[in-house]
């Protein structure tokens, strides 16, 4: 009877995980902006220069100081065989800053491992550019066996002013094909964003994200900082629609971000994220 019960749920997960899919538009690969403050922003990443730019835009990464340590959580849809787990390391030194990335999306039914090393520089005060390699696993249970892939990912920022960036950042732009039957490949991703800071605490930012199939998605948030260590934060995105909200607070060289995705169909993602900065 218990093994009966085993299968059955496991049919149950098999199936909630191919609704997401449909639902979602997922393909393997999926870009995934990672930390708690883009987590409440609705995705909100390309033109902010902060610590998870290693993951997000690279070249973000060089305008960062001393050496960084950071977990991220998310539950998606509050179905833990949707769940997505990360780490990020990087070292910001002279001339340049190198960062690891390590993110693992999914469960034993299907899995996706994400590994990342990555190089950004600035080049005068103004400009910077970064580049990550990328290294791809796919795991599917019952016999399906994995699948292998490597591809990159870089990024360029421009600030023509103190209070204004501009960036652009690029996924997977080489076609590795992952199914050779279908010709599914790795997806491929442009992102444009710009972010306008009104003053020390209040941000504002916009980013545009298209691949070469599908709707593009538009994301808009702000955040507003307060207190000295606290800050709030909301965002709006599009294909398919969702809201945002977060929250973060700063202890010297400890923060945690909390945040939450809302989809009018299949509801709440949470997810925290911690970060730690050893030495500036």
């Amino acid at each position: 009877m218990e093994n009966v019960i085993k299968i059955v749920l496991k049919d149950v997960m098999k199936f909630v995980m191919i609704l997401m899919i449909v639902t979602e538009g997922y393909a393997a690969g999926e870009y995934r902006p990672l930390g708690g403050r883009a987590a409440g922003l609705s995705g909100l990443s390309v033109a902010l220069a902060d610590q998870w730019s290693a993951a997000n835009n690279q070249a973000g990464n060089a305008f960062n100081e001393g050496i960084f340590c950071g977990a991220y959580f998310e539950n998606r849809f509050m179905v833990s065989e949707l769940s997505c787990k990360a780490l990020v390391v990087s070292a910001c030194l002279r001339p340049g800053s190198f960062s690891l990335t390590c993110l693992h999306f999914g469960s034993g039914i299907y899995s996706e491992l994400k590994t990342g090393i990555g190089y950004a520089r600035k080049f005068g005060k103004r400009f910077s550019a970064g580049i990550q390699l990328v290294y791809y696993r796919f795991m599917i249970a019952d016999g399906y066996g994995s699948k292998n892939a490597i591809n990159c990912e870089g990024g360029l920022i421009f600030k023509p002013a103190k209070q204004i960036v501009v960036a652009f950042h690029c996924i997977n732009p080489v076609p590795v094909k992952l199914i050779t039957a279908t010709g599914e490949t790795l997806p491929v991703l442009y992102q444009l964003g710009l972010s306008y800071s009104f003053t020390k605490e209040i941000l504002v930012s916009a980013e545009i994200e298209k691949g070469p199939e599908g709707k593009a998605c538009a994301r808009i948030g702000g955040e507003w900082r307060f207190a000295g260590i606290l800050s709030a934060r909301a965002g709006i995105a599009t294909a398919p629609f969702r809201l945002s909200i977060g929250a973060g607070i700063v202890l010297k060289r400890f923060s945690v971000d909390f945040a939450s995705e809302y989809n009018q169909v299949l509801g709440f993602s949470p997810a925290v994220s911690l970060q730690f900065l050893f030495k500036k």
